[in-house]
């Protein structure tokens, strides 16, 4: 059988060299690692023994990645899909599984004799990841009296948790502005779920209650923030919250929102809401933006190509900060907090408010 020993001695170098050629190290430069890898095809020599290198550690060598609601929707969701892209690209995780693990939206769901996320609770992961979680999640509980490594992605926010997040609050306030500095007042948000349970119907923003989601509720002080900005009551916008970040139910707020409350203008505060958006405007034979414009959040790839305004936050980046949070948090290194940058994005879907409004 051929060994790393065998190939080291092939291609002139150490064994070390080796070793960080497979785990994609820096350590080691690319023509190096190309002659390494060239050297090793020649010999017959697929890498090293994953699992023996666990077991010798100690680890189980897989991740999880914990995500709110089923993992149909998280699929479908292309923002999620960037995050787990970042993620993965991480070269110290290139040999390690990833296990998506869905959270129940309701925490009812963990009553039953089921564990919601067995292989979390089992101590089949070495670490996991949590995505849009909320503080009271029991999930998040199980998780933290664990002990097992964990960060988060936007949320949880609990004391002594690594984090990695966007300036949610910027852009939820340049959401709003771009829309006021067009003239809109008569404006609707389509949002993701506030809290664990769904509350159905329209209601005034000045009448919304405690949003619990951090994310979102940032989101929201930065919606506020404008609307002082610009001098303009909460009373004039109005909020519904779509049941799941798909099409579907995106498509459903938006129609509700447009027979209870005809806005010049709709915020959502994903992507997938906004195309849900354009797409219930187009069949009501809704001009966009001269009638109705939209901005969505994220800059997901779709929104470039349907011509959407947006909030971009760099998806990809913070899946591989929180990967590389979470080998720090592994390795005994604690990293606390990144908080990255957002970015308007002005595409075809805005415009200034429309000169006769019904």
């Amino acid at each position: 059988m051929v060994t790393m020993k065998d190939v080291a001695k092939a291609a002139g170098v150490s064994q070390a060299s080796v070793s960080y050629a497979y785990s994609g190290s820096p350590r080691v430069s690319e023509s190096q690692r190309s002659r390494i890898f060239t050297v090793a095809a020649e010999l017959g020599y697929s890498g090293p023994n994953v699992a023996g290198r666990f077991l010798r550690s100690g680890r189980i060598g897989a991740v999880g990645v914990l995500l709110p609601g089923p993992l149909a929707s998280a699929v479908e969701d292309p923002s999620t899909a960037l995050l787990l892209k970042g993620i993965v690209a991480v070269g110290e995780l290139a040999d390690v599984a990833l296990t998506l693990l869905p959270v129940p939206l309701l925490d009812a769901a963990f009553s039953g004799s089921r564990p919601a996320t067995p292989a979390v609770l089992r101590g089949l992961v070495d670490g996991v990841v949590m995505h849009c979680l909320s503080n009271e999640s029991q999930v998040v509980e199980a998780i933290r009296s664990r002990g097992i490594p964990a960060v988060a992605i936007d949320s949880p926010r609990l004391p002594h948790l690594p984090y990695v997040t966007a300036d949610h609050r910027r852009g939820g306030a340049e959401q709003m502005d771009h829309l006021l500095a067009h003239g809109h007042q008569r404006i609707g948000i389509v949002t993701d779920r506030l809290g664990s349970a769904h509350r159905p119907g329209c209601h005034s923003l000045a009448r919304m209650p405690l949003v619990v989601e951090t994310y979102l509720s940032e989101r929201f002080a930065g919606f506020s923030d404008a609307l002082k900005k610009h001098g303009v009551v909460d009373a004039e916008v109005s909020v519904i919250e779509a049941a799941d970040i798909d099409l579907v139910n995106g498509m459903s707020a938006v129609s509700e929102l447009i027979a209870c409350t005809r806005p010049t203008a709709i915020i959502t505060t994903s992507d997938i809401h906004a195309v849900a958006a354009l797409k219930v405007l187009r069949q009501q034979r809704i001009s966009v933006p001269d009638q109705i414009s939209v901005i969505g959040f994220d800059d997901a790839p779709i929104a470039e190509h349907v011509g959407l305004t947006t909030i971009r936050q760099p998806l990809e980046d913070k899946g591989k900060a929180a990967a590389e949070m979470l080998l720090d948090v592994l390795a005994g290194r604690v990293r606390r907090r990144s908080v990255k940058p957002v970015e308007l994005i002005i595409r075809d879907s805005t415009g200034p408010v429309p000169t006769t409004i019904t």
